[in-house]
């Protein structure tokens, strides 16, 4: 039986980002601007904002299924754009349609690591990829060579490249032409787009602040987190990013340098440092402060005053 006439729709196959920068929202956009139908299924739902991914939540198998097989029985679109996938099943499922449906052009883009280095899938799934997916696909971006005509450091563009060339082959444009179009896209969108921009710095202040004023009293995360406004993954986010380290470890590492100078500079006893600084008992106090500092409260008292 022949096969309707495909339409003038691009499916993209791919992860959600929040942020809008990349993923379905950004293949959407793209498609859009094109002057193609896009039409989607999500593979992962991301808890995603500029600073970067909270947390991944891959939809199943044969969910990812259903979402595919809704638009290939209905719409028939003529080209499939293939973006994140993070497990070994929905790689499988995505081989099994796209056998089933022959689409007239397969694009993938490798989505491998963020650009920020964080690895999105391993490399027994990447060889598993390389052996069952990529016989499939038409085009594969990670093997096309733009001659450094785009920066791919910038969150995003892999994602808008792959979208472009999927849009240009959907409008009938040969390989090269499409790819050639779709490195001008992405430079045109590169200079006028405006990036989203988060208050990860002004939050990073705003927590340094709020240590500073009450990290003799509170040292637990949430206590910072709530006066923020902001949930402690957030503010995990923010110290990771701006200071290498945990909201727990910049909180203690404030306490320490306060009771460093009480030590040094009062004639304090050290119970009385302890009450102070809101530790239940003397032995808390002292097996807090040598596990940051490696040494007691009376040992970096007797070493560093001055006689």
């Amino acid at each position: 039986m022949e096969q309707e006439p495909r339409q003038k729709a691009v499916l993209t196959i791919n992860g959600s980002d929040g942020t809008g920068a990349s993923g379905i929202q950004a293949d959407i956009r793209t498609l859009d601007s094109l002057g193609v139908m896009p039409v989607t299924s999500i593979t992962t739902i991301t808890m995603q904002n500029t600073l970067g991914i909270q947390e991944f939540h891959d939809l199943p198998a044969d969910v990812l299924s259903s979402q595919v097989e809704a638009i290939m029985d209905d719409v028939r679109p003529a080209v499939v754009k293939i973006g994140l996938l993070r497990n070994r099943e929905q790689m499988l499922e995505i081989c099994r349609l796209l056998r089933k449906y022959h689409p007239q052009w397969v694009v993938y883009d490798p989505v491998e690591t963020t650009t920020r280095g964080e690895r999105l899938l391993t490399a027994v799934l990447k060889t598993e990829i390389a052996n069952q997916l990529l016989p499939l696909c038409d085009v594969v971006t990670s093997r096309i060579d733009v001659n450094g005509r785009v920066d791919w450091n910038v969150h995003g563009v892999r994602g808008v490249f792959a979208a472009a060339i999927a849009a240009y082959l959907c409008r009938g444009f040969e390989f090269d032409e499409a790819v050639h179009e779709a490195v001008a896209y992405v430079r045109h969108q590169s200079v006028m787009s405006v990036r989203l921009e988060g208050r990860g710095a002004e939050h990073y202040n705003e927590l340094l602040r709020l240590i500073s004023c009450h990290c003799h009293l509170h040292n637990d995360v949430q206590f910072y987190a709530d006066r923020m406004n902001v949930s402690p993954r957030y503010l995990s986010q923010i110290t990771r990013r701006m200071a290498d380290v945990t909201p727990k470890t910049l909180i203690e590492q404030h306490l320490v340098l306060r009771i460093k100078a009480s030590l040094l500079n009062t004639d304090h006893t050290i119970q009385e440092i302890a009450f102070e600084y809101g530790f239940r008992s003397q032995s808390h106090f002292a097996k807090f402060f040598r596990k940051v500092e490696g040494l007691t409260p009376t040992d970096y008292r007797r070493n560093n005053r001055k006689r």
